[in-house]
């Protein structure tokens, strides 16, 4: 399925979540998300995030609705915790494999929505900068570490020299794009056109009605 129609038919289904207060919804989706994931075949790594990142929210909802909410508030307090759960799995099935899509959805911005060009190449930009961060603050650490100065995590100094290092790639970047004839506002061709196909509006159709006849008893 193309990358931005598979992104709005997830923002369409977590829409609809929030008006629904039902732990029975949230964990069905949560099933489907998990044979899902098994259908990707994720790493072990991966499926450790799935779990440990909806802890934390989802027990601070439950926590809080249990012991300081008024009305029905243990019912909520159950809806919460399997709702962060469910809006991260859901979450993921877009999000976990956007690496192998990222150049595609990009695209499909650009050309199918209608995104300005400049903004997706900032986009295009931040995504290939993070692997050079990365090593730009690792070797920060060791340079700190020569001069007998260890920067730990916390250190805002650390941040500082790394935000310093992306003014300057930024700046290049930007000469870099003019110099290659890239102009704000100015109509492009593209090298490859991309075409939302067929097949993608019916899966996403036929995964939005199934959610609508789901929601039914929810609704009235």
């Amino acid at each position: 399925m193309n990358p931005l129609i598979k992104f709005g038919t997830i923002m369409i289904i977590a829409l609809e979540l929030t008006f629904i207060k039902s732990v029975t919804i949230n964990l069905i989706l949560v099933c489907i998300s998990a044979l899902l994931y098994l259908v990707l075949k994720i790493n072990w790594r991966q499926w450790l995030w799935l779990v440990l990142l909806p802890i934390l929210p989802g027990l601070g909802s439950w926590f809080s609705l249990m012991y300081f909410g008024t009305g029905d508030h243990v019912h909520m307090a159950w809806v919460m915790l399997t709702r962060v759960f469910a809006y991260l799995w859901l979450g993921g099935l877009f999000t976990l494999k956007l690496t192998d899509e990222r150049t595609l959805f990009l695209e499909t911005l650009a050309q199918r929505a209608h995104l300005s060009t400049t903004f997706v190449y900032a986009l295009v930009g931040v995504l290939n900068f993070i692997p050079a961060v990365n090593q730009q603050i690792k070797t920060i650490r060791i340079a700190a570490q020569m001069r007998g100065n260890t920067l730990h995590i916390w250190h805002p100094q650390l941040y500082f020299k790394a935000i310093l290092s992306a003014i300057r790639w930024s700046q290049n970047l930007a000469e870099g794009m003019v110099s290659h004839g890239f102009t704000e506002g100015a109509r492009r061709t593209h090298l490859t056109v991309v075409h939302i196909k067929k097949h993608d509006w019916i899966i996403a159709t036929i995964i939005l009605v199934a959610f609508q006849i789901l929601l039914l008893p929810h609704w009235y």
